[in-house]
């Protein structure tokens, strides 16, 4: 009899949490995520008694992931699934990995391995709803981990009960009251022998910091759990607020900022609007350290052209200017560089292609000059010995024409106000050795080195159009 009325409670505080929050509806598609460890194995039975005490009429569909990394352990939790699922007669998704996911970050990846499934999942069968087995102690170790990692003071409202299209009906109980629940009902679950070994964070902060704070307060997770109900109520205050700076700061398209007007707003939503534009990036589940938060932020402070910051995650963040944004960071441009023959002074010449852009070059007699800033004529002493088309290379300086103290190639262009990303794509004239013109790229005018200013006593010149294709 104590064993029922045990089980009855569980069941009845998790229905009412459900009615309460509204986090199953009537008619709803759902998709359980299912481990095979007693919390998921508990989610199964809990939502089935939600379904008939609420008078739901859910349907119910699992999917389980097995990312290969625990041998016959994996095999055994799969096997708990499948016969869970077959005898409430649920339909079960399975994705299994061919090789063994490893490497760093590797919660993070497993994480989304896992809602990527479940998402695509719910676009295949027509589902609403994907609904999690986090309990009220995982809860209280994501405040914990967030505040610790990211350092943010909405960290404190840890999961939400309900975020987008997943819910979370076990956060209103204990993992101790699961797993008693389980033996209660003879429910069936395996042991992930990896939480025992505080290799993750999340497992140090259960196995240690968790125990050490039940010692103050033997109602700690509790505690943290409330904490971050609070800290949620009141972060939607808060995500107005933001809201608002966001509209004020984004640029038209949603994926860049005006550093302008994002300078005129306080410091704490200055950082959450830097955080909404990487989680455009990013993706909307994305967590963000503060320290990548505060290096984009700053950023967007500084002066001056272009500048960049690289991120983690292979991002980068870029202000030009006015704007700021987050791309995924490419590899620096490159062309092989091309030598051109541009034969004997009054000869044919040569029209090359480089880069998708074509040049004419031909070598005349004398000096030669011309204000067309389509074209441009190079002073030498003498036939030149090589003539090459390339790009810039890092740190290689020239004196525009006019100027008589040198500059790099890389200042030129950030003061011509060519993008950082194209800067790689200008083209670079080197006659024996030196840099002679140089071709930013997206038609700005191009630009004689004063080394080879033509003067009267230029022997020959080399005369370049860039040509229309």
């Amino acid at each position: 009899m104590t064993s029922d009325r045990t089980c009855l409670q569980i069941e009845r505080r998790v229905c009412a949490f459900v009615a309460e929050r509204e986090l199953l509806r009537h008619g709803q598609k759902a998709l359980l995520m299912l481990s095979g460890g007693g919390d998921s194995m508990a989610l199964l039975a809990l939502v089935r008694r939600c379904d008939r005490a609420l008078a739901l009429g859910l349907t119910i569909h699992a999917l389980h992931v097995d990312y290969a990394t625990r041998g016959a352990d994996s095999e055994r939790d799969r096997l708990i699934v499948e016969a869970a699922c077959a005898a409430d007669g649920v339909p079960l998704h399975v994705v299994r990995r061919a090789r063994k996911l490893q490497g760093p970050n590797f919660q993070e990846r497993a994480r989304e391995l896992r809602y990527g499934a479940a998402e695509e999942i719910l676009v295949a069968e027509g589902l609403d709803v994907i609904v999690t087995a986090h309990n009220r102690d995982d809860q209280a170790e994501t405040v914990l981990y967030r505040l610790a990692k990211y350092a943010a003071p909405l960290s404190a409202a840890g999961m939400r009960v309900r975020e987008g299209r997943v819910v979370r009906p076990l956060l209103s109980i204990g993992a101790a009251e699961i797993r008693d629940y389980c033996h209660r009902r003879g429910i069936a679950y395996g042991e992930d022998v990896t939480n025992a070994a505080p290799v993750y964070a999340r497992n140090a902060i259960r196995l240690a910091v968790l125990p050490a704070l039940a010692a103050i307060n033997p109602r700690a997770s509790e505690a943290l759990t409330r904490s971050a109900e609070m800290a949620a109520l009141e972060g939607e205050i808060v995500a107005e607020a933001a809201a608002g700076a966001w509209q004020r700061v984004a640029l038209s398209a949603g994926d860049a900022i005006d550093t302008a007007a994002l300078a005129a707003e306080p410091a704490a939503l200055r950082a959450l609007c830097v955080r909404r534009l990487l989680r455009v990036a990013y993706g909307p589940g994305a967590l963000i350290e503060r320290r990548v938060v505060a290096a984009v932020v700053a950023l967007a402070a500084g002066s001056g052209g272009s500048a960049t910051v690289t991120l983690g995650r292979g991002y980068e963040a870029v202000r030009e200017y006015d704007r700021l944004a987050v791309r995924r960071r490419t590899a620096r441009h490159q062309c092989s560089s091309l030598a051109v023959d541009v034969g004997t002074p009054g000869g044919p010449g040569a029209s090359i292609i480089f880069c998708g852009r074509r040049f004419a070059l031909q070598l005349l007699t004398g000096a030669r000059r011309s204000a067309d800033p389509h074209e441009a004529y190079l002073g030498l002493g003498e036939r030149p010995r090589s003539v090459v088309l390339r790009h810039p290379r890092r740190g290689e300086r020239f004196a525009p024409l006019g100027m008589t103290a040198e500059t790099t190639v890389a200042a030129f262009l950030k003061n011509a106000k060519v993008p950082a990303a194209a800067r790689g794509r200008a083209v670079v004239v080197e006659v024996d050795g030196a840099v002679a013109w140089l071709a930013p790229p997206g038609g700005r005018p191009a630009r004689v080195a004063e080394s080879h200013r033509v003067t009267e006593s230029s022997d020959c010149t080399l005369h370049i159009v860039e040509e229309a294709r």
